[in-house]
C-alpha cells in the first residue's frame, strides 16, 4: 500500500520517462480535467513546470501542472491514480509547489464548483476569493477561485503593518463577523447599540480583522446574491495574512484539543483559529462559550488569548480610565519601576525588541499591546533611571493559579545587564511564591544569552514552552516534602516530571544529613524549607546602614540614594553580599548555613537613626563562605561585593592574629512580617537576651521563627 511517507515528489523535463504516464493519466480523466493538447505537456515539461508523485516503486501515481504568469502561480491540473486516493498524493504534490514558490505571490486555480472539492482546498490553505461562470456554451458551470497567498503586495503589506503599529488588531470570529453584518444590512437594528464594537471611541483604540478563512465560510452559501453581499462586507476588514508553513502544525495541535475536550467544533473553524493564530495579532475575540472555556488551553499552547468582546472592551476602557502609576523606587537605589502605559509601545519596542534575533517589531508592539489590554492577567513593568532611560522590561502573567509566567524578560545592554537580570528573576521567583504559586516559567524566545544564562544559574529546567523552576513555599520535614511534592506532580502535566525525580531524591537518608546537598535542594526548590536536615541557623545581629545596602530594600527606601547610605544599584542588585565582623565570639559560624538577620536599634550614628522598624529579624540569608583574615586581604578579595570602605573595615575589633571575618551570603529573602526582638525572647525564651555576636539556634526555634516572619 502506498502511504504519504513513500511518496517523493520531483519536476520531469520533456525526455523524462514518466511524461508518457502523465499524460495516460490525463487521458483517463481528461473529462474532469479538461482539454490539453500533447504539445501543451511538452511545453510545460520543458520549463519543469510539471510535478510528478513517486511511490516507493518507482511508479508515477500522480501529477501537477502548473503555469507561471508574472507573480503567480496557476495550478492546471492535479490528478493522483485511483489506486492512491485517499493517501495524501494530491496533498504531497500541492505541498511541493508551495515550497518552491515562496518567494512569489502565491497560488491561484480555478475549480468547478459541482466536483465538491471546497473540502479539500480549503485543507490545502487555499481560500475562496470568488465565483466565475465557465466557458462552456450553455455557461451553467460555476467555477471558484482559489487563492494561496504567500506575500502581500508591497502597498497592502504596509497599509497593514500601520495598522499593526497604530492599535491592537483583534481578529473576530465567524460569529461575531455574522452579527455585524446583520448591524450592517439592517437586519437586526436594535443591536446596534447594544454592540460595542461599534462605539466611536472603541474604533480609535481596536482593530477588528479577519483571515482570509472566512471567505472559506462564505463560500458554502448557495445563495449567490447573499455569499457575495457578504463577501462584500468581509473586504472591509483588515484582512491579516497567514503563516502557511505553520498553519497545518497548529491544526493538528488543535485537532488533539478538541479531541481530549469532546468539542464539536467544524474544520472551518479550527481552520480558522489556527490562522489567527500564525497572524501577527495575539487577541481573538468569540462568544462560543466552549471556546471560551477553552482559553487557558489555547493560551497556554499558542499565546493567542481568546476572549469574549465585552470582556475584551471593558478592560479597554479602564485601561484608558486607570490612572498612572506612581513610580516606586527600584530596591533602594536612585531607580525606578513604573507601569507601562498604553501608547508607549512603539517607544519601548526601540529599546527592547530583540532584532539580533529577528524579532518583528510590529509584532512585539501587538504582543505588548495585548498584554496592557488585559491587564487583569498581565503586569507590565519598566525599570529606568531618573534621565528615563529604560533598563528593563518585564511582563508578568497570572492566567494560571499554580504559575507564574513571565512572557517578556527583557535587560537593555548596559553595564549593570547581567546583575539586573538576576536581580529580576530572584525577585520574580519570591513573587510567584509569595503569590502562593508553585512555579515560575519564562516563556520569552527572545532573551539575550547573559539572561538565560542567569536562568539556567537559579535552577530553571528547560521545557518545551521555555524555562521552568519549582519555588515552593513549605516548611516541611524530607519525608513531608517528598510526598508533597509527587502529590503536586500527579497534577500536572509531563513538563512538570523533574518534581518526581526530586522527590525520589529526598527519600535518600544520606542527602538529609549532609548540609551542603540540603542546601542545594532547598535553592533548587527555594524557597523551601527542610526541617529535619542539618543545615546549622545563626541569628547575626547587623546594623541598620549596613542592611539597607546590602540586601533590605525595605530600610533602603527609607534613604535618600545620594545621602551616603542609599542603595547603590551595582550592589542594591547582586545576589549575593559580603559582610564584615569580629572574629570572636564566632560561636562555630561555618558554611553552609543559614543566617537570621537582626536588625539592631543601636549604631555609632544613634538609636538606629534614620531608619524605620529596627530591632527585628528582618530577613532570612544563606552562607555560601566563612573567611578569617587579614582586613587588607579580605577587603581586596571582597572588593566588588561589600559596601564598606577600607577604613570601615579596619575599625573592627580583630582578633590575637590581626584577623576579622568576612561572612559571604546569598539569595535572601525578606520577612513579609519582620518579627520584634519581643517575640524573640518569647520564642528563644530568654528574658535578658543579648544579641551581639552570632546566636546558634536549634530546628524548631528555626521553623517558629520562619513561620512567624512569613506568617
Amino acid at each position: 500500500m502506498t502511504t504519504d511517507r513513500q511518496i517523493k515528489v520531483e519536476a520531469i523535463d520533456n525526455h523524462s520517462p514518466y511524461l508518457a504516464t502523465v499524460m495516460k493519466l490525463w487521458r483517463a480523466y481528461s473529462k474532469t480535467l479538461g482539454h490539453m493538447p500533447k504539445g501543451g505537456f511538452e511545453e510545460r515539461a520543458a520549463h519543469r513546470q510539471i510535478l510528478v508523485a513517486l511511490d516507493s516503486e518507482g511508479n508515477c501515481v500522480g501529477y501537477l501542472l502548473y503555469r507561471h504568469s508574472r507573480d503567480w502561480f496557476a495550478i492546471a491540473h492535479l490528478c493522483s491514480d485511483p489506486s492512491c486516493r485517499g493517501q495524501g498524493v494530491a496533498k504531497k504534490l500541492v505541498d511541493h509547489l508551495k515550497i518552491i514558490t515562496k518567494s512569489s505571490r502565491g497560488i491561484k486555480l480555478k475549480c468547478r464548483r459541482d466536483y465538491n472539492l471546497q473540502g479539500m482546498w480549503s485543507s490545502f490553505g487555499f481560500t475562496a476569493r470568488g465565483d466565475v461562470q465557465g466557458r462552456s456554451k450553455k455557461k451553467k458551470t460555476i467555477l471558484t477561485l482559489w487563492v494561496l497567498e504567500h506575500n502581500n503586495l508591497p502597498l497592502l503589506s504596509t497599509m497593514i503593518q500601520q495598522q499593526l503599529e497604530s492599535k491592537l488588531c483583534a481578529v473576530i470570529a465567524h460569529d461575531i463577523f455574522l452579527e455585524l453584518y446583520a448591524i450592517e444590512n439592517n437586519e437586526n437594528p436594535d443591536s446596534e447599540e447594544q454592540n460595542i464594537l461599534l462605539a466611536d471611541w472603541v474604533e480609535t483604540e481596536l482593530n477588528l480583522c479577519i483571515n482570509d478563512e472566512i471567505f472559506n465560510k462564505i463560500d458554502q452559501i448557495d445563495d449567490i446574491k447573499e455569499k457575495n453581499s457578504q463577501r462584500y462586507f468581509a473586504e472591509s476588514f483588515i484582512c491579516l495574512p497567514c503563516d502557511i508553513e505553520n498553519l497545518e502544525y497548529n491544526l493538528n495541535i488543535l485537532q488533539k484539543i478538541k479531541k481530549e475536550n469532546k468539542l464539536i467544533i467544524d474544520e472551518y473553524s479550527l481552520r480558522y483559529i489556527s490562522r489567527s493564530i500564525t497572524s501577527k495579532s495575539h487577541v481573538f475575540l468569540t462568544k462560543d462559550k466552549k471556546l471560551l472555556e477553552l482559553a487557558d488551553v489555547i493560551y497556554e499552547k499558542f499565546k493567542l488569548s481568546v476572549i469574549h468582546p465585552d470582556k475584551l472592551i471593558l478592560q479597554l476602557d479602564e485601561l484608558g480610565d486607570k490612572p498612572n502609576y506612581q513610580p516606586a523606587r527600584f530596591s533602594g537605589t536612585s531607580l525606578e519601576q513604573i507601569q507601562v502605559k498604553s501608547g508607549q509601545e512603539e517607544f519601548i519596542a526601540s529599546y527592547f525588541c530583540n532584532s539580533e534575533l529577528r524579532e518583528n517589531t510590529i509584532e512585539f508592539q501587538q504582543q505588548l499591546r495585548r498584554y496592557l489590554v488585559e491587564s487583569n492577567k498581565f503586569q507590565c513593568i519598566l525599570v529606568k533611571e531618573s534621565n528615563d532611560r529604560l533598563l528593563a522590561l518585564i511582563v508578568y502573567g497570572r492566567h494560571k493559579e499554580y504559575e507564574l509566567e513571565i512572557p517578556m524578560l527583557r535587560v537593555g545592554n548596559h553595564n549593570l545587564s547581567p546583575t539586573l537580570a538576576r536581580h529580576i528573576i530572584f525577585k520574580s521567583i519570591l513573587k510567584s511564591s509569595h503569590e502562593q504559586r508553585h512555579f515560575t516559567i519564562i516563556t520569552d524566545p527572545y532573551l539575550e544569552d547573559f539572561v538565560t544564562e542567569a536562568i539556567q544559574e537559579d535552577a530553571f529546567v528547560k521545557v518545551e514552552n521555555g524555562w521552568l523552576k519549582a519555588n515552593l513555599k513549605v516548611v516541611l520535614t524530607s519525608s513531608e516534602l517528598s510526598t508533597y511534592l509527587n502529590n503536586l506532580v500527579s497534577n500536572f502535566g509531563d513538563k512538570y516530571n523533574f518534581i518526581g525525580k526530586l522527590a525520589s531524591n529526598l527519600s535518600n537518608k544520606n542527602l538529609v544529613i549532609d548540609a551542603q546537598s540540603s542546601v542545594d535542594i532547598e535553592r533548587f526548590i527555594f524557597p523551601a524549607k527542610i526541617t529535619d536536615s542539618e543545615i546549622n541557623t545563626f541569628i547575626i545581629p547587623i546594623q541598620p546602614r549596613w542592611a539597607s545596602c546590602l540586601f533590605d530594600e525595605n530600610l533602603a527606601s527609607q534613604q535618600l540614594p545620594l545621602d551616603g547610605f542609599g542603595a547603590k544599584a551595582e550592589l542594591a542588585f547582586n545576589r549575593e553580599g559580603v559582610y564584615y565582623r569580629a572574629a570572636i565570639n564566632s560561636r562555630g559560624l561555618n558554611a553552609p548555613c543559614r543566617i537570621l538577620w537582626y536588625v539592631s536599634e543601636t549604631q555609632a550614628e544613634g538609636k538606629g537613626k534614620g531608619f524605620h522598624k529596627v530591632g527585628y529579624i528582618r530577613a532570612c540569608s544563606y552562607v555560601d563562605e566563612v573567611v578569617f583574615d587579614e582586613p587588607k586581604e579580605l577587603y581586596r578579595r571582597f572588593q566588588k561585593l561589600g559596601v564598606y570602605k577600607e577604613s570601615d573595615i579596619n575599625r573592627i575589633l580583630k582578633n590575637k592574629k590581626g584577623e576579622i571575618m568576612a561572612i559571604r551570603f546569598s539569595d535572601t529573602e525578606l520577612f513579609k512580617n519582620p518579627i520584634s526582638f519581643q517575640e524573640l525572647q518569647y520564642v528563644l525564651k530568654q528574658d535578658n537576651l543579648l544579641l551581639v555576636s552570632p546566636n546558634k539556634i536549634n530546628k524548631d526555634v528555626f521553623i517558629k521563627l520562619y513561620n512567624l516572619g512569613n506568617r
